[in-house]
């Protein structure tokens, strides 16, 4: 027994009154530990408990890649896409299309980290590949004109047939794109979405483009063509409309040469009537002169009913096929009559010589303030006067102001008149001949020198002289 004990024992022995006080004191102490012990393990259990609580399983969701929240579960991220989403389509007031990869990977987080509902939808709206739904006019594969939807799509593409495709008693087989146009539906994040008008102006131009030009005074399309390095054709083709001959101050001309990226083929059956011709036959007759002719059965066109299958591109027809042909009433064939009969020299052969020889001194038209209703020509007194053609002589005196005076009425609608004559050598009733000389050159009336007034009329009105002689 160590020395401690016997120390404890004698102690007890020796103080056998303060044994109960002993005994109580060393029990107290054992339940101290004992409630020590028992809360040192309460804590520790409970801060195990605790910790526990604080870490738990959650998801780390990302965008390409990109981690961008953490999420107690998925539905929480699916529910802030879908408020995410119908916040940007009300924002781009269509349909829209969220694209990006979503992917989620598991792990242990605080729960603290969790990332709030508002936070999240605001990171989808930052960080998505957003797409607008729209639609698309394809030709040949090449994406051409957006729109807001298919709906106006088709209603263009129906305009455009239409340009093509509405004339008055035609039986259409078909009316089609020449090329390969389609309408689809599109996802874009970006690109020109055009109204309806702006896009049937760039499939008809081929460009967004405009250019106008409007005329000045002084200029003609040939200038203008010139000016933009154009042709005159470029121009009328631009503008079909206006007459490129005949521009007027203050037009406007589009400079744009149209290439339209839409052809309409339109193929159809037409029936159209057309005349046909008739022929001439020639006969003989000694009732009329020489180089005379005289219809003596009218021609009438007969008239056929044709049926053709015709293909057109833009209008311009690209081909034609007859298919059958009826005749509506045959043609009249037309006779005409050519005289045999000798032509006297008095007749008028249609073709006057020029009256007499000498110079042109005064023309046919305005002078000294008064209309000259013929020409002068001036030669000496005593020159040969000719009857400019065949004819009856009307009139051989003396005149007014044309002094000695000569009338040949040709018997064709023509008269001549031969003025300031010094001798006739025919009279009234006479039939004269082509070159018959009927007076000679003087210089009576009033007249400022011999010479020839000579004045051709046509049923009675003056005409140009120089029309119908040389000098």
């Amino acid at each position: 027994m160590k020395w401690h004990e016997r120390g404890f024992i004698s102690e007890i022995l020796s103080n056998k009154k303060n044994i109960g006080n002993l005994l109580n004191k060393y029990t107290a102490l054992s339940m101290l530990v004992i409630v020590m012990t028992a809360i040192s393990l309460h804590g520790i259990y409970n801060h195990q408990t605790e910790e526990e609580e604080a870490f738990s399983k959650a998801y780390e969701v990302a965008i390409q890649g990109v981690p961008f929240a953490i999420v107690r579960n998925k539905d929480e991220f699916w529910n802030a896409l879908e408020d995410a989403k119908k916040q940007i389509q009300v924002m781009h007031e269509k349909e829209v299309l969220i694209s990006d990869e979503i992917s989620f990977a598991e792990v242990k987080t605080y729960k603290g980290e969790v990332t709030a509902h508002e936070n999240m939808v605001k990171s989808i709206k930052r960080l998505s590949d957003v797409k607008v739904k729209t639609a698309a006019i394809v030709i040949d594969g090449e994406t051409i004109v957006l729109l807001d939807n298919t709906e106006i799509a088709w209603e263009i593409l129906d305009e455009l047939k239409a340009e093509y495709s509405e004339g008055d008693d035609v039986e259409y087989i078909s009316v089609e794109f020449y090329e390969n146009v389609v309408v689809e539906e599109l996802f874009i994040t970006n690109g020109v979405i055009r109204n309806k008008e702006e896009a049937l102006y760039y499939l008809r131009k081929g460009t967004d483009e405009a250019k106008i030009h409007t005329v000045v005074p002084g200029e003609n399309s040939w200038a203008i063509a010139k000016k933009y390095k154009l042709t005159v054709e470029n121009i009328e083709e631009a503008n079909p409309e206006i007459n490129s001959a005949r521009l007027k101050i203050g037009q406007e001309l589009n400079l744009i040469v149209p290439k339209p990226y839409i052809s309409v083929l339109t193929k159809e059956y037409a029936t159209i009537t057309k005349p046909i011709p008739f022929d001439t036959r020639y006969t003989k007759t000694n009732a009329i002169y020489a180089g005379d002719r005289m219809i003596t059965t009218r021609g009438v066109q007969g008239q056929k009913e044709i049926r053709l299958f015709i293909a057109r591109k833009n209008g311009e027809k690209v081909e034609e096929e007859i298919l059958e042909e009826e005749i509506i009433f045959s043609p009249t064939t037309r006779v005409i009559a050519q005289g045999t009969k000798p032509r006297p020299e008095t007749i008028a052969t249609g073709i006057f010589a020029n009256p007499t020889r000498g110079r042109l001194t005064s023309p046919f038209g305005m002078r000294w303030g008064r209309r000259h209703e013929g020409i002068d020509i001036a030669a000496p007194i005593g020159t040969s006067i000719i009857a400019a053609d065949g004819g009856l002589v009307t009139f051989a005196g003396r005149r007014g102001a044309y002094g000695n005076l000569v009338i040949v009425n040709h018997e064709n609608g023509f008269q001549t008149y031969y003025a300031h004559c010094h001798r006739f050598h025919v009279k009234v009733g006479d039939r004269v001949h082509k070159g018959q000389i009927i007076a000679t050159v003087g210089n009576t009336g009033r007249s400022t020198g011999p010479h020839l007034h000579f004045e051709v009329r046509k049923n009675g009105v003056p005409v140009n002289p120089m029309s119908f002689v040389n000098y």
